[in-house]
């Protein structure tokens, strides 16, 4: 009765074997899925790949693009600021001779502006202060017999921090953003970045 079990199982699996076409034919239907199965897989990866590069971009240039349009406001919020606290005057002069004299730790020379000479502007002194991080001179300028004062800033024209300023010197006119309900102008002349605040209407 064993004997007929063992024969009856091994002569159903023989039924079931495949000959040598059908073997043939499995074998490379298998290479085929694999194949596409590969080229999917690396379709995924670079699909994967691509996504990843592109979010890390968007990561890294999102600041930037930001960091453009906020420096002229970020500018203008810290002069406005510093105008309203009208902190003591360090040295108080007309002569720009003077205030290069006092200015001397300032890794830049204070200068004439043509845009305060312009406007008719003359030096009432400054004080040491800071631009974005970055050393300043923080001047006070007036038509002359007036007692309204306003503040002006200059210091080095880093384009790391300032980014692209208007150019006074290729024609360019000073951006204006109000912060605080007071107009700032701000522009680059001479290598320096500048910042005037207006008297208010």
């Amino acid at each position: 009765m064993t004997r007929k079990l063992k024969q009856s199982v091994r002569n159903q699996f023989e039924s079931y074997a495949l000959n040598d076409d059908q073997l043939r034919n499995l074998e490379s239907l298998g290479k085929q899925i694999k194949t596409r199965r590969t080229g999917q897989v690396s379709i995924c990866r670079w699909s994967l790949v691509g996504a990843v590069a592109a979010f890390i971009l968007a990561f890294l240039l999102t600041p930037l693009i930001l960091d453009q349009g906020d420096i002229h406001e970020r500018v203008a919020l810290e002069v406005a600021t510093n105008h309203l606290k009208l902190k003591p005057l360090e040295i108080e002069t007309a002569s720009i001779d003077r205030i290069r004299e006092y200015f001397d730790k300032l890794d830049f020379m204070p200068v004439k502006s043509t845009l305060i000479n312009e406007l008719g502007l003359e030096l009432a002194g400054g004080r040491y202060c800071s631009l974005q991080g970055i050393a300043a001179a923080q001047l006070r300028v007036r038509q002359p017999g007036s007692d309204s004062v306003q503040t002006l800033y200059q210091t080095e024209y880093r384009k790391d921090v300032f980014k692209d300023m208007p150019v006074l010197e290729q024609g360019d006119a000073p951006v204006e953003v109000y912060a605080k309900g007071i107009r700032v102008k701000i522009w680059s002349e001479k290598g320096l970045v500048f910042a005037l605040t207006d008297v208010p209407q």
